[in-house]
């Protein structure tokens, strides 16, 4: 069974989702930092990155996605 999303798909709207949820909730300061890597560039702080990753997995599990190489239980 192929995918509803591809993996561009999953990220784009994991990332859309976890924007809203960092505006709506004023969390910028806890889920966002510098980048001091990337000179005026920001980057998540683990909090950002494991709601980040919860929402990116959420959104796998609710349209049963598979990974490359993984079998389905069909």
């Amino acid at each position: 069974m192929e995918n509803k999303l591809d993996f561009d798909e999953v990220c784009d709207l994991a990332s859309k989702i976890y924007w809203e949820v960092v505006n709506k909730f004023d969390a910028e300061d806890k889920c966002v930092m510098s980048d001091p890597d990337n000179k005026g560039g920001t980057r998540n702080t683990e909090f950002g990155q494991e709601l980040y990753y919860l929402i990116e997995d959420t959104i796998k599990e609710s349209i049963d996605y598979k990974e490359e190489g993984e079998e389905d239980d069909e």
